[in-house]
């Protein structure tokens, strides 16, 4: 998934919860302006991604590959 795809998704999640970023900032903790610009970088680390998965009421699994 490229950085563009990745805001689409998350975007989509967010849509999907009746949500946006704004919201999402300010769940987070911090401005729309700063979700805005690392959504654009796919700049997130593991732990934020759990975050935001866990806002949304979603859980990150872990599939062993075959």
């Amino acid at each position: 998934m490229d950085n563009k795809e990745f805001e689409f998704f998350i975007k989509g999640k967010l849509a999907e919860n009746g949500l946006n970023l704004t919201r999402l900032a300010e769940m987070m903790g911090t401005s729309h302006s700063n979700i805005s610009q690392r959504l654009k970088r796919g700049s997130f680390n593991c732990i934020e991604l759990y975050h935001i998965a866990d806002l949304l009421g979603y859980g990150i699994e872990w599939v062993k590959r075959k």
